[in-house]
């Protein structure tokens, strides 16, 4: 597939994932399983700081495309900790998560703490069972 090719479907897919963002935030705000009050806030600033990350990735050239951001789709290499995980996980939206498959659901603990995050960040997980180190190895968008 030419390079020309794989940024043209690559910016449609970006133009689709802000159409499901805008289309459905509001049923993502009030349907989701939000814990609290400030979670809600949380995602609802997620939203917004990824909408605003793929416009501007949207409106600079090719090499912006070619940047390394992790993007719902992307396929994120981890270490967690000392243990580098050998399997890749692809950051996808909620109806497509299946851990067997190694997808995170973006509104996942991971999956936010992933999002906008670039090789060689450490991002803190925070889960039910405590807090992680997760150090970001490698991003491919596919």
């Amino acid at each position: 597939m030419s390079h020309s090719l794989i940024t043209i479907s690559l910016r449609q897919e970006l133009v689709q994932q802000l159409v499901y963002l805008d289309e459905h935030k509001f049923v993502i705000l009030d349907r989701g399983t939000w814990e609290s009050p400030a979670e809600r806030a949380e995602i609802q600033s997620m939203i917004r700081r990824y909408q605003e990350a793929v416009e501007q990735i949207l409106s600079g050239g090719d090499e912006a495309l070619e940047q390394s951001t992790v993007l719902v789709g992307s396929r994120v290499s981890l270490r967690i900790g000392q243990e580098t995980l050998k399997d890749a996980y692809r950051i996808v939206i909620p109806g497509e998560a299946e851990l067997d498959e190694f997808c995170i659901s973006l509104w996942s603990p991971m999956g936010r703490g992933l999002i906008l995050a670039r090789p060689g960040d450490t991002v803190t997980i925070q889960t039910p069972f405590g807090s992680d180190e997760v150090l970001i190895l490698d991003n491919v968008y596919d």
